[in-house]
């Protein structure tokens, strides 16, 4: 995807001026500018934050491309596609909110673009490593470094739909920047989420009631359609559970005692348990 395609939902994230691509680089009528790195993406992040690092995120490349997750790229493209009206004006735009390495999103726009033909692609992350990984690979979708806590870098009503999957959520933004009746599909860990690890290497536990506080957290803006479950079981050798526990959180938390133990696995069967939430934005919004 060029630049041209997505410039007319960006904002500027200092004055909040609309952006037009210039001379390499994303300009604003005020004199803001960001420039296009050589892979394609752009950094629109005001200040420096930590987020996943590089060793994580190829860590999280190397076990995408095994397809371990793939039913759960499966179900979303499967549920994103039921969920969507049949006819869509002017391109449908998706965003990645967390977007990580783009696996999902590229999945994603691949299974729609026979139905909808102009599929334009939008991830955001906070981790730089992320971004350039996901903007080398996969060039018809854009990438953005952006913090979701924050405003996002997009204007009011901008996106078709929009998924996130083990990412920060962010209510009110993600309300601004959908279509009212778009879709937001949430990925979250169930509850047995690889549980048989993380008791082995005493791992981080799964927020208690997650699955309904998330609920709760979007009820003021969004309708929940639909709650999808799927669980399955993983047999990984040594270097598959090394990456699966480097691409999370856990990569933050390991004690010498579990960095131990995890060398010592040969091989490991586990549970992966992931709850898919379908919203849609309301249509309308009472203040």
């Amino acid at each position: 995807m060029v630049l041209t395609d997505v410039a007319p939902i960006l904002v500027c994230p200092v004055c909040r001026m609309p952006l037009n691509f210039e001379q390499a680089a994303l300009r604003c009528e005020r004199g803001h500018a960001f420039d296009v790195a050589k892979e394609g993406y752009v950094n629109l992040l005001r200040k420096k934050l930590p987020g996943d690092t590089k060793d994580m995120v190829v860590a999280r490349r190397a076990f995408f491309d095994q397809g371990y997750y793939e039913p759960v790229s499966d179900l979303l493209n499967r549920l994103l596609g039921m969920h969507l009206p049949a006819t869509i004006e002017g391109p449908l735009r998706i965003m990645d909110a967390g977007c990580g390495e783009g696996y999902y999103l590229a999945r994603l726009q691949q299974a729609l673009k026979d139905k909808y033909g102009q599929v334009h692609g939008v991830g955001i992350d906070i981790s730089k490593d992320a971004i350039r990984l996901a903007a080398r690979r996969y060039a018809e979708s854009f990438f953005l470094v952006a913090n979701l806590k924050e405003e996002l870098p997009l204007a009011d009503a901008a996106l078709s739909s929009m998924v996130n999957v083990f990412a920060p959520r962010n209510v009110a933004e993600y309300a601004r920047v959908l279509q009212p009746g778009a879709p937001l599909l949430i990925i979250i860990p169930g509850s047995h989420h690889l549980e048989e690890l993380r008791h082995s290497l005493h791992l981080l536990n799964i927020e208690e009631n997650k699955q309904q506080h998330v609920i709760e957290q979007f009820a003021s803006t969004f309708d929940l359609l639909a709650l999808h479950t799927l669980t399955y079981k993983l047999e990984l050798q040594q270097g598959e559970i090394e990456q699966l526990v480097m691409m999370t959180p856990n990569y933050w938390h390991q004690s010498t005692e579990s960095q131990v133990r995890l060398a010592e696995l040969v091989e490991f069967t586990t549970t992966v348990d992931f709850v898919c939430l379908v919203f849609q934005r309301k249509l309308s919004v009472s203040e």
